[in-house]
């Protein structure tokens, strides 16, 4: 009886053995699957955008058209995934398909207006309001009292604002409901007179740009202020500061969360930190500076070609300071931006793409008068913006 026993508990291990040993092959079997799948999905992935990367385009497809009442004065900007029109008269935010998401009628000599995010706000330069709206409308009003000379607005629909009061400029923060949360009194003998200012995403920091006389010389200083708790313990909630001898600083702005870059008529230098950014690169410009614009993560000079074949230069710098690319081109440009990895150059009757590698993509001429070339989420897909009519259009 024990031997039996025994032989079939044998059995019965030997039979567990096997078992367990098939269990663990086809979980092998399974594992193997799932890393070729992902092999080959990542294979894929790899190839379609180096392709993507390579495809140039010669030609493009409308897919559909849209005409509008043709307005001359009339701009056009990208507000998230619509079209924002506006003029002296009014604005209006419309999608690809025509729907009107909302119109607003005003009366203003020089409309100024930011965009970040889902905000927009919108004043008339040496007026005294400013309007704040994201995609469902009207969102709050800004009284000023004093003059208007330049604002900013943040992703939550805060507003900076520079005001000027005779000899007196004021730098205030509003909240998107107007409300006056911040105030800083400056003048030429004080700070100097400011120039530029931008407001972070989130709008805790707020750079701007002043120019004072040192010595006889114009200079220029960078200042940021935070309004959240960092801030609450600095003097005027000044977190950092760098001055620029000899150096006129026209253009201060954030590309994202904790980066943030100047431009000035000899000095381009970035910042990072989202609470008290830093310089952490600087170079010397010998060259007037044309045109600036970046996205969230790079930053584009245009100047004057004096050294190639084009008649015009695009330096391209990442967000530490590397050079990705210097693009050479010809055209006479009516606009230009940087979406991903791609340069959009545009008259009012043709369009250039480049990627980052200097490849050009695409180099055609439209049938319609062009004000502005808007690019979709595709990078094959853009929107051409006209006075009387908008284009969707896909290249091939």
């Amino acid at each position: 009886m024990a031997e039996i026993n025994e032989t079939l508990k044998e059995k019965y291990e030997n039979t567990q053995k096997d078992f367990e040993q098939k269990i663990r092959r086809h979980r092998r079997a399974i594992l193997y699957r799932i890393i070729i799948g992902i092999a080959i999905v990542t294979a894929l992935i790899v190839s379609a955008y180096y392709n993507y990367r390579k495809m140039v385009y010669t030609d493009y497809d409308v897919i559909r058209s849209i005409s509008y009442a043709e307005a001359s004065n009339a701009r056009f900007l990208k507000f998230g995934d619509n079209v924002l029109k506006y003029s002296q008269d009014g604005a209006s935010v419309f999608n690809i398909a025509n729907d009107m998401l909302w119109n607003e009628t005003f009366e203003m000599q020089n409309p100024i207006v930011d965009v970040c995010g889902d905000y927009v706000a919108i004043g008339d330069y040496m007026g005294t309001t400013i309007y704040i709206y994201n995609s469902s409308g009207l969102q709050g009003t800004i009284d000023t009292s004093t003059p208007l000379k330049r604002f900013c607005v943040s992703a939550s629909g805060s507003v900076a604002v520079v005001l000027e009061d005779n000899e007196v400029t004021w730098v205030k923060l509003y909240d998107v409901n107007g409300t006056n949360i911040a105030s800083d009194r400056t003048t030429m003998s004080k700070s100097g007179y400011p120039v530029c200012i931008d407001i972070s995403e989130d709008g805790i920091l707020l750079a701007v740009s002043y120019l004072f006389v040192d010595s006889g010389v114009l200079s220029s200083s960078v200042a940021y202020y935070n309004f959240g708790a960092v801030g609450q313990n600095e003097v005027d909630n000044l977190v950092s500061g760098y001055n620029y001898s000899g150096t006129v600083v026209s253009y201060v702005s954030f590309i994202n969360a904790d980066t943030s870059f100047a431009v000035g008529d000899n000095k381009f230098s970035i910042f990072k930190g989202a609470d008290k950014p830093e310089s952490v690169f600087e170079k010397d410009i010998d060259k007037e500076v044309l045109s600036v614009f970046h996205n969230n993560n790079m930053i584009a000079l245009v100047f004057e070609n004096d050294e190639g074949d084009g008649k015009y230069v695009a330096e391209v710098y990442d967000d530490k300071g590397n050079l990705v690319t210097s693009q050479e081109f010809d055209m006479d440009y009516s606009n230009i931006s940087l979406y991903k990895d791609l340069l959009i150059i545009n008259s009012s009757e043709a369009c250039q793409i480049y990627n980052t590698s200097g490849l050009k993509k695409f180099d055609g001429k439209f049938d319609r008068s062009v004000i502005t070339v808007i690019p979709e989420a595709a990078g094959f897909r853009y929107l051409i913006v006209g006075a009387d009519g908008m284009e969707e259009i896909k290249l091939k």
